[in-house]
Parts: structure tokens; C-alpha cells; sequence
């Protein structure tokens, strides 16, 4: 098959829809607890989808109604997140298929998806992607410039083992791919280290990959390495969140890919306590300040990370030189005037979540995080609302998480007297 694997099969982007649901419901829906939370966050999952299956493949401005049902969808994950502090008891739900079966649909699935990321055509990825910034799906399909490259590097890439699709692009895109594909393999084994080291169950954290691996925005974003890459970052800041430097250096990393984490840096900064927040916010700021240097300093390096799918300060609506592509934005059609009380609101929820509760837990800091990147999708200013890998794996986490006493989920506390070894102590 030459062309994208759906419409090879003959199948449509409403079709394909129903296929991923029916799947999920199929793993994961409990038909013996029919009111549990589980059964409304799978179905919440889909929420955003019919909004986004309106912009894929389309080339002229898609309805209004697309911006309507998208950010209602966005609204109620974020109200779900919010709910979500208050659940101190969750019961412990099984999927509907043991380890072995979901271990091996996981390899299967992520098998297809880092072979479709690579030799999907580039105009194809465009396409298919509603969050693909304005201005690069045309660039992104036109054929690299001579001058744009050395011949050495064209000649390593003739040589490279590529599909024919990637042969003749500029070696951004291939440098795309490979991140791509690398920000999936991180977000699959993110979730899985998560479920089996922090959630100390893992037959969660293979739920939690496979129903990642099975939703349809994995195949809508497969290669857009601005949404993956971010995302994977703070999933894996999760992961270590008890080494403040570490976590500190990834938060700070996916702000510096993606603005729409900048919300992320006081929320977790309020998390840490004593030498932990320094270093944290030390590690953070210094990292989230090189990146915007580096971006501004006209070296080429900014033109790159775009490239690769990097967003810039301008492109997210917070500076004001910047002006969506018609069509491309719920706000590109709307006077800026309306946008400020949202982007004021959301800077009033950033500063209420960081001192508000006092001292989170790791399941109040992953539900806080998950609801500050969702909460970003109706401010952004390009493309707002279809960035929904954003926050998609954190809401993952929230679904699966268990109960906190009966799982031992553990806040860390860190001493009054300066040091920075954190002792777990028990949430209530």
C-alpha cells in the first residue's frame, strides 16, 4: 500500500472513529458497574473527537460548529479534572483483557503507528493533523531549495534506509520523524513505567498505553513532534517527580518546545518544598530562559525548532505581533478584546493552582497539570483547541489512577531544615 493506511482500507474518519471507540469500550468499558467513573472518562475521551474530525482533510476554513463541539469537549475534561481532587476513593477496575493480550496488542499497535510515522508522506501528515501550525503545511510539502542544504547531507540522506516519500524533503522533516517517533515510544513506556513503579500495578500501566496507543488522536498528531515531544516530557516529569532536578529539567524543556506548558512551571514549583524548590525552579527557569534566549538570538536555531514542530511565544497569542491564518483559529475571526478575560482568567487559575492545595499530592499535581494544558487550548491563539496529545496522556493517568490509601500513592514531604532528600509520608 502506497498511501495512508485508513483510505487504503477503505475506511472513512468517521468509520476509523467508531473502529478506536469500539475498541476502548471493548478493553476497558465495566458492564457490571455501568455508573462507575471509569465508564464516563472512557466515553469523555471521545469527546473532543467528532469537533476534530471536522477539520481533518479539510482545506478551506472548517464550520463553526467544529470550534463549538471541540472546546465543549476540551470544558469537560477540564471540569473532570477539577472533580477529580475530590475523589479519595477509587476502585480498582481490571481491563477486560489480561497482561499477555494487552502487552501484545500494545507491540502490535505501536508497531504500525512507527512505521506510518516514517514513511507517511508529508502532505499526508498535513492533512490529516488539525493542530498543524499555519504556514507550514504548504512550506512543509514544497521541495527543499539546492542552496538549503550541503551536498554532504543530501548524500547521507540518499544513503539512509528512507521511504521514498522522505527522499527528496528537507532534512528538518526527517529530523520530525525521528523525534516523532522517539515521543512515542517515550509516552508508551512513560505510562507503563508510571503504572507499574508509581501506581504499583503494571497491568495499569499497559492499560494505559495501549488505550493511548488505540485512541484516534495518536493517528490525527502522528507526526506532529510539537505536541509529542511536550507531552512526553511531562510525562516522564512525572515519572521522576521526586528528583525535583530532573522534573524541573523536563518541565522546563517542553515550556521551551511549546508555550502552552509555560502554566506548568509555578504549579510544580508549588509542589516541592524546602532545597527541592529551589533546585526545582532554579533548574526550570534556567532552562525555560536558555530556550527563549536561543530562540531569540537569530542564529537559525529558532527556524529549526520550527521545523521540527516547535511553537513559538508569537505563534500561542502571547505577543501581539502575531496573526493566525484565517480560518485556522476560533479567534482568528474574533476581535482580540474577547480573548484577554480568557487568557486572564487562565493567568489567574495558574496562580490559584500553584498555592491551592497547600501541599499536593502526586495524583492532585498530575490532575492540576492535566487541567492547566487543557485550559490552554482555549487561549491559544493558532490552532486552539486541536492540541488534544497535550494533555491527552495526563488525562490517562487521572482515569487509571487507584485509590491513594489503598495503592499508597505518596505525597513527598520535604523537610523544613534545608535538605534535599525526600522522605514519603502518607496523603492523609
Amino acid at each position: 500500500m502506497d498511501g495512508p493506511l485508513v483510505m487504503d482500507l477503505g475506511l472513512g474518519p468517521v468509520v476509523w472513529l467508531f473502529l478506536s471507540l469500539l475498541g476502548c469500550v471493548t478493553l476497558f468499558f465495566k458492564w457490571g458497574r455501568f455508573w462507575s467513573v471509569r465508564n464516563l472518562d472512557l466515553l469523555l475521551l471521545f469527546a473532543p473527537g467528532p469537533g476534530l474530525m471536522m477539520f481533518v482533510g479539510r482545506g478551506g476554513h472548517p464550520p463553526w460548529i467544529a470550534f463549538v463541539l471541540l472546546f465543549a469537549g476540551t470544558f469537560a475534561w477540564l471540569v473532570r479534572l477539577f472533580v477529580d481532587l475530590g475523589f479519595s476513593r477509587r476502585p480498582l477496575l481490571e481491563p477486560n483483557l489480561n497482561a499477555s493480550g494487552l502487552l501484545t496488542l500494545s507491540i502490535g499497535v505501536l508497531g504500525l503507528l512507527l512505521v506510518e510515522t516514517v514513511s507517511l508522506p508529508v502532505e499526508e501528515g498535513a492533512k490529516r493533523n488539525p493542530a498543524e501550525p499555519s504556514g507550514r503545511e504548504e512550506a512543509g510539502a514544497r521541495p527543499p531549495a539546492p542552496a538549503e542544504e550541503s551536498r554532504a547531507v543530501r548524500q547521507v540522506i540518499d544513503a539512509a534506509p528512507l521511504p521514498s516519500s522522505l527522499k527528496h524533503e528537507r532534512p528538518q522533516v526527517i529530523v520530525g520523524r525521528v523525534l516523532a517517533v522517539l515521543a512515542h515510544l517515550a509516552l508508551a513506556s512513560g505510562l507503563w513505567l508510571i503504572g507499574w513503579k508509581h501506581y504499583e500495578r503494571s497491568l495499569t500501566g499497559l492499560s494505559m498505553a495501549s488505550c493511548y496507543l488505540l485512541l484516534p488522536y495518536t493517528r490525527m498528531a502522528l507526526v506532529d513532534s510539537g505536541q509529542l515531544v511536550s507531552s512526553a516530557l511531562v510525562v516522564y516529569a512525572v515519572f521522576w517527580y521526586a528528583r525535583p532536578a530532573i522534573s524541573g529539567l523536563l518541565i522546563g524543556l517542553a515550556a521551551g518546545w511549546i508555550p502552552a506548558c509555560l502554566g506548568l512551571l509555578p504549579l510544580w514549583a508549588g509542589f516541592y518544598r524546602g532545597r527541592a524548590r529551589v533546585a526545582y525552579v532554579a533548574v526550570a527557569a534556567s532552562v525555560a530562559v536558555v530556550c527563549a534566549l536561543l530562540g531569540a538570538a537569530g542564529l537559525g536555531l529558532s527556524e529549526w525548532a520550527r521545523a521540527l514542530g516547535a511553537r513559538s511565544i508569537a505563534d500561542v497569542g502571547l505577543l501581539p505581533r502575531f496573526e493566525p491564518k484565517p480560518g485556522s483559529s476560533f479567534w482568528g475571526a474574533v476581535d482580540p478584546s474577547f480573548r484577554l478575560p480568557v487568557l486572564i482568567g487562565y493567568l489567574a487559575m495558574v496562580l490559584i493552582v500553584a498555592f491551592w492545595p497547600a501541599r499536593k499530592d502526586l495524583a492532585q499535581l498530575v490532575s492540576l497539570s492535566a487541567a492547566l494544558l487543557a485550559a490552554s487550548q482555549f487561549w491559544y491563539l493558532d490552532k486552539g483547541g486541536t492540541l488534544v496529545l497535550l494533555y491527552l496522556p495526563l488525562a490517562l493517568l487521572v482515569m487509571f489512577r487507584p485509590t491513594m490509601n489503598a495503592r499508597r500513592l505518596r505525597a513527598w514531604a520535604y523537610p523544613r531544615d534545608g535538605s534535599s532528600v525526600a522522605t514519603p509520608v502518607s496523603p492523609a
